[in-house]
């Protein structure tokens, strides 16, 4: 029998006929012109206030197309959808059914941009059936995006695999738009394996050919002030890899980008896929400025999403149970050194001044890292933890994803975890998933095994009560709403470079920011010139992370003018607020925490002037303000003044070439 691919994109049929909602394609034909024969079927989901609309056209050769707009201004041209799928024999593909439906709740985080976080859209999923399988295309609009997927299952309802030849998936960029874009880099000569740790470049739609995109991604519409940043969610535990953006061969220099897998998904049976399956939700957060940095709706598409329980927890006892409340996972802020004192990790002396440190700080945390097992003598090792806890502070261990765990071996993850669980370690910074320093040909970052060997680690731990910090790893795709354990997670160019620089470090928080946690371990002095000390000041605030990681010396948080500021750095956040800004000049942001604020700015290499309004702030309530910004000659000293602010005042706070500054407010009592 000659191999068909069905595509949901459907090759060229025609035979159309339309009866009470049901639309019936048959008869694939070639070399047929259908541009000229008009739409046969089009949904429209808009929002709930209206402004954006998704709308999906199905043509009269039976392709799946979508567009997206924000009131008059298109920010998703005509693009394909669909998969293609080997061996599905079909003669016939009907629309078996259309529903519409609103879909609203609300949520509490227990780490995150805000503590509580509001979803209402508007969904529409289509069904369509053949000969063997049914698909949905599920479609939904939010007041800041949109966001789809396709679910897959057999017409019989068996289960098994499929061959996943290649996803459809395309966002066309309106012709003109300026992007921030992150390369999806090779980080070895063989190509193999690749990181989320390259810089931020600036592209137009013209200068895609041969870029290989990393999510997420932003972009302008050309003369207008409407953003989108493009991203994926809900890729851990769907069964499937992780995507780039490419224009396709046929579109160069068109800004035509269709979801790719990684390399790692050519260079394994990545296109083997289970079924039934929901693929991730492609994600469009849409809007102004403003709207794009607040927006968590990377998360909130896990509309349904409840904190992961193991397929036993029925059966456990009351007490087992509030361990998948995750009432045990807790935000803190952790000392850690290796910046600084890189081979040094087993020596515990060098980490017992940083438990003092962490104590007289306020801070919940130490990070131990690779190398604190050389050698290691589990006696010394497990009175170094005690003596941390007895003094109220918890210790977190670095580990290698694979070649600590026996190349993926769960028996072997779980005995390690139970080892370290019982000399009192309270959770683990997990690294390399992209390949780097092993020889294994089976994990290469986001190929499926990798992604879940991933959620082998986030079960296991949470069984333990363990928190996970990413390292090596792919970008936020909303896990935590599923796995709140899952607390930090690199994926960006941080300090661990040591010589990043302010201009990416601006773009990192418009665009890596926005879709979850970023361990980019802040340091005090600046490790270049590319960064000042008010610069590095007002990362430590905006990029989140539930354990922020401090990389400095113990000593240098001594500095009386700054030490007040450092034991206030926060790990939890109530409200995240976008204060203003451009990708290619500053960022200004603000959060709160309790009755408490900060407000922060991070300049590029063009000296700025921030205007802050303080509207946001409680009415009739007087904050003492204390200020810190630029010195004005050395990039490792800051100046520090003090004021009054209310709701009705405005500040301008001038930054200099990688500049910025920060405002704590606390409500005078």
């Amino acid at each position: 029998m000659k191999r068909k691919f069905l595509n949901i994109s459907l090759c060229a049929m025609l035979a159309v006929s339309l009866a009470s909602g049901n639309v019936v394609l048959s008869g694939c034909t070639g070399g047929v012109d259908t541009s000229k024969l008009g739409n046969t079927a089009n949904w429209v989901t808009s929002s709930p206030d209206g402004k954006i609309k998704t709308e999906v056209v199905m043509d009269y050769a039976g392709n799946l197309n979508y567009t997206v707009k924000r009131g008059n201004v298109t920010v998703i041209e005509k693009s394909a959808l669909g998969i293609d799928i080997v061996e599905d024999d079909l003669s016939l593909l009907t629309v078996k059914d259309v529903k519409t439906e609103n879909v609203k709740g609300s949520y509490n985080n227990i780490s995150g941009k805000n503590s509580k976080v509001d979803y209402d859209c508007n969904q529409t999923t289509i069904t369509l059936k053949g000969w063997t399988f049914e698909y949905d295309l599920i479609v939904r609009s939010y007041d800041d995006g949109y966001a789809f997927r396709y679910n897959v299952r057999k017409c019989d309802g068996t289960s098994g695999t499929m061959i996943w030849n290649e996803e459809k998936t395309e966002f066309a960029l309106p012709e003109g738009s300026t992007i921030w874009a992150q390369p999806y880099a090779a980080i070895n000569t063989s190509g193999n394996f690749f990181a989320y740790e390259n810089e931020f470049q600036n592209l137009r739609t013209d200068e895609l050919a041969d870029v290989s995109i990393s999510m997420p991604m932003l972009y302008k519409v050309k003369g207008t002030e409407v953003y989108s940043l493009i991203t994926e969610s809900d890729l851990i535990g769907s069964g499937f890899y992780g995507t780039f953006l490419k224009e396709h061969e046929d579109n160069e220099g068109t800004g035509i980008l269709q979801t790719v897998p990684t390399p790692a998904g050519y260079l394994t049976d990545d296109n083997k896929i289970s079924y039934p399956f929901e693929s991730p939700w492609r994600v469009g957060i849409v809007g102004g400025l403003k709207t794009v940095q607040e927006s968590e709706l990377v998360e909130k598409v896990f509309d349904d999403a409840e904190p992961w329980r193991p397929d036993d927890y029925d059966t456990l006892s009351a007490e087992e149970k509030k361990i998948y409340d995750y009432e045990w996972v807790d935000p803190g802020v952790a000392a850690w050194n290796w910046i600084k004192y890189p081979s040094s990790q087993s020596n515990y002396g060098l980490h017992r001044r940083y438990i003092n440190l962490a104590v007289e700080m306020g801070w919940k945390y130490v990070l131990v890292d690779g190398g604190w097992n050389d050698g290691l003598n589990v006696s010394d090792f497990k009175n170094f933890v005690k003596e941390a806890n007895d003094k109220g502070v918890k210790i977190l261990v670095w580990c290698h994803s694979f070649n600590d765990f026996a190349l993926g071996n769960v028996v072997s993850l779980r005995q390690k975890l139970d080892l370290w669980k019982s000399w009192g370690v309270s959770g683990i910074k997990i690294d390399f998933f992209d390949g780097q320093s092993t020889d294994s040909p089976k994990f290469y970052g986001e190929d499926t095994g990798t992604i879940d060997w991933y959620e082998k680690i986030y079960q296991e731990c949470a069984k333990r009560e363990m928190l996970v910090n990413c390292h090596g790893s792919n970008k936020p795709t909303g896990e935590r709403r599923k796995y709140p354990n899952v607390i930090n997670r690199e994926a960006i160019k941080g300090n661990e470079f040591k010589g990043v620089n302010a201009s990416d470090a601006v773009k990192e928080l418009f665009i890596r920011r926005v879709v979850g946690p970023s361990d980019f371990t802040p340091v005090v002095n600046p490790l270049s010139t590319g960064m000042t000390m008010a610069c590095q000041m007002a990362l430590a605030v905006l990029l989140e992370s539930g354990t922020p990681s401090m990389a400095d010396f113990e000593d240098v948080y001594e500095n009386t003018l700054i030490k007040e500021f450092y034991k206030n750095i926060p790990s939890l956040c109530d409200e995240t607020l976008f204060l203003g800004g451009d990708p290619d000049k500053y960022y200004a942001g603000a959060v709160r925490s309790g009755d408490e604020w900060l407000v922060a700015g991070a300049n590029s290499v063009v000296p700025s002037t921030a205007k802050v309004s303080f509207s946001f702030l409680e009415k009739g309530v007087t904050y003492n303000a204390e200020i810190f910004t630029n010195h004005e000659t050395d990039y490792k000293k800051v100046e520090r003044r003090t004021a009054k602010i209310t709701k009705d005042d405005i500040e301008f706070f001038d930054m200099i070439k990688n500049g910025g500054f920060v405002v704590r407010l606390t409500p005078v009592k």
